[in-house]
C-alpha cells in the first residue's frame, strides 16, 4: 500500500473526485480523507499502539448512502488540579523572588553579562511556565462516522489545526447534503 490515498483507489465509471484532504493529521499517524460522488475513502498510516507498538496502514471505504451519523467535536483537557496548584504556588514565589531582586536583598554576582535585566528575565520565564501550567489545556478533534454496519467511530481523534477544522465541517457539510 502506497502513502498517496489516488494511488490505493480506483475510480468507477461516472465517479469524480469531490475534494481530497491529503495534510490531515491525527494523533500519533497522519489521515488522508479522499470524498467521491458515491464514497468516502480515509487512508491512515502511522504507528497506533494497542498493547503493542506497531506500524499500521490502514484504509476504510464508506459509502456515502451508508453513513448514518457524522459528529465532531473539540475537547479540550486542562491540566489536574495539583498541576494548577502548584503551578500557582511557583508563580508567587517567583513573584516575591523577583520583589526580592528589585529591592536588593538577594546578591546577584558582578560577572553575568547584562546583569540588571538578566535576573528579571528568569523571574518572568519562570512565571510564563506557571502561568502555562495553570491555564493551557490540551486539545483534540475528535470526528466520528457511524455506519449502518458498523457502530463504531472510523476516525476518531485529530490535532486541532486550521486545515482539520475546515477539512471536517466540509465533509459533514456535504455528507449530510447528499
Amino acid at each position: 500500500m502506497k502513502n498517496n490515498i489516488m494511488k490505493n483507489i480506483q475510480l468507477d465509471r461516472g465517479e469524480k473526485i469531490f475534494k481530497d484532504f491529503r495534510k490531515m493529521n491525527a494523533k500519533g499517524y497522519t489521515c488522508q480523507i479522499l470524498m467521491t460522488t458515491r464514497r468516502l475513502v480515509i487512508f491512515s498510516s502511522g504507528r497506533l499502539t494497542r498493547g503493542k507498538n506497531a506500524r499500521v496502514k490502514k484504509m476504510n471505504e464508506i459509502s456515502l448512502k451508508a453513513i448514518n451519523r457524522t459528529e465532531y467535536y473539540i475537547e479540550t483537557v486542562k491540566n489536574n488540579i495539583w498541576v494548577r496548584l502548584i503551578g500557582f504556588l511557583m508563580m508567587l514565589g517567583a513573584l516575591y523572588a523577583g520583589y526580592l531582586l528589585y529591592m536588593g536583598r538577594i546578591p546577584v554576582p558582578a560577572s553575568i553579562p547584562f546583569q540588571p535585566y538578566i535576573k528579571y528575565v528568569a523571574v518572568g520565564a519562570v512565571v510564563f511556565i506557571t502561568l502555562l501550567m495553570m491555564f493551557v489545556g490540551h486539545k483534540t478533534l475528535y470526528f466520528d462516522i457511524y455506519t449502518e454496519g458498523n457502530r463504531k467511530p472510523i476516525i476518531n481523534k485529530l490535532n486541532v489545526n486550521k486545515y482539520n477544522e475546515v477539512a471536517i465541517r466540509y465533509l459533514v457539510s456535504k455528507v449530510q447534503t447528499i
